[in-house]
């Protein structure tokens, strides 16, 4: 997890230009994650497309044609919930929670702002536009605030909660997650299709998707629990 600027503390000069990312070793490792996302998007087209019974093409255009994350999830969840037993709605679930983190991921690294700082030469910075516009205005815009009524400039300095600082450490987490997405899809993608049981047990060998599954199917019925190889609480003896 990337830390913030202001934790970091460095006293070195900070700023922001389009370039800083053309030049920066991260580049590849930017641009490795949203093409992940571009393949993870058709794969979940895919499955969409399954579940409606439907072509891909159909499938994937109607997807596609979905404006906004939230749209896209409650098409899923709907066609999931007539679609699917319950085991396997529970499985899909499970997957967009894990993979919901890497997704968050690829739209900042898509939409945010890089930048530098000259002390952290190993780092590179990334935040949201509306901090570097809220910078901006500070320094140009007047304000008024002397008796006759002139404008004076407060430049104020760039909010360093709002920055963050990301390492070697960080990329290859967000690699790691996006790639991890992209497996749990794909095999999910199999069981639909009823490819045997060699999907499913991946899916389940998967700690941090075993986890979470756990979590989600706490409330499903014994039926999936058991095709799902959760064990039941055992009831206390009073």
């Amino acid at each position: 997890m990337p830390k913030t600027l202001a934790e970091e503390s460095p006293d070195g000069r900070v700023f922001f230009a389009p370039g800083i990312l053309r030049h920066s070793p991260f580049a590849s490792d930017v641009a490795y994650v949203i093409a992940l996302w571009a393949h993870i998007d058709g794969d979940i087209a895919s499955i969409l497309s399954r579940m409606l019974k439907s072509d891909i093409a159909v499938g994937t255009a109607m997807y596609l044609s979905l404006v906004g994350a939230g749209a896209q999830r409650g098409a899923l969840d709907a066609a999931a919930h007539e679609a699917l037993p319950e085991w396997q709605q529970l499985l899909f679930k499970a997957i967009g929670s894990v993979a919901e983190e890497s997704r968050k991921t690829r739209n900042h690294f898509a939409h945010r702002i890089w930048g530098h700082c000259s002390e952290l030469t190993e780092a590179i910075l990334l935040t949201h536009p509306k901090t570097i516009v809220k910078y901006n205005i500070s320094h140009r815009q007047r304000v008024e605030e002397l008796p006759d009524g002139r404008g004076v400039i407060r430049p104020m300095p760039i909010d360093e909660e709002e920055i963050l600082v990301y390492r070697r450490p960080d990329f290859d987490a967000a690699i790691e997650e996006a790639e991890r997405a992209q497996t749990l899809y794909r095999l999910f993608y199999a069981i639909m299709c009823d490819s045997g049981e060699g999907p499913k047990a991946q899916l389940l060998a998967d700690p941090i998707f075993k986890a979470r599954l756990d979590q989600i199917a706490k409330g499903a019925n014994a039926e999936a629990k058991a095709i799902l190889g959760i064990k039941a609480k055992e009831k206390r003896k009073h």
